[in-house]
């Protein structure tokens, strides 16, 4: 008798099973939901005029998060190998070029096959459960730290992962935004 009450038990959860295949017109619910990528929110065609109009001091900010070995060669450095790319060497390569020359830099990097291939494979990791890791090391916060629920344990992926990434980005680009603002207030009234 035991072995039917198992047999009834599974039969019944299959029926149920059949049940909300019908209720849902037979598909099964899909198990991502779609969201954008990271290279089509960044093409070239939105991130050169971007580029194009920028403050010196804009193009400063992102010339210092590129390898310092793109200021030297920008510098026509013959040898590298010579020359220690710290980022003081870095940073005088820097104040050496003109805006031109450093907004011509960025431009060279957006548009670079390995710009959009690192965009790829960010995209790539956020969505196969990279989330907490990704936006911990870049000091992005996310909803439930890129978990689907608080306590942990299960990271979100597909989509909703990619969502909750740019959901932090754009956060984190408030916060440093109303800090830039209330230092700029600060200064006005001291």
């Amino acid at each position: 008798m035991p072995s039917s009450d198992a047999a009834a038990a599974v039969q019944n959860f299959l029926r149920s099973m059949q049940g909300n295949q019908a209720l849902q017109g037979g598909l099964a619910e899909p198990q991502e939901r779609l969201f954008t990528t990271l290279p089509d929110l960044l093409p070239s065609s939105t991130t050169i005029p971007v580029i194009d109009s920028a403050e010196e001091n804009f193009i400063d900010n992102l010339l210092r998060q590129l390898p310092p070995d793109l200021m030297l060669l920008a510098q026509e450095v013959d040898d590298l190998s010579s020359v220690d790319p710290t980022s003081e060497t870095a940073e005088a390569a820097m104040e050496a070029l003109s805006l031109d020359q450093k907004k011509e830099i960025l431009r060279k990097v957006l548009r670079s096959p390995q710009f959009h291939q690192s965009l790829s494979s960010l995209t790539s990791a956020i969505r196969d459960g990279g989330l907490p890791s990704i936006s911990d090391a870049l000091g992005i916060p996310v909803e439930n730290g890129g978990y689907i629920n608080q306590g942990g344990g299960v990271p979100l992926g597909g989509g909703d992962a990619v969502e909750a990434f740019l959901n932090g980005v754009q956060t984190s680009v408030e916060k440093e935004k109303e800090k830039e603002d209330g230092v700029e207030d600060k200064m006005e009234t001291d």
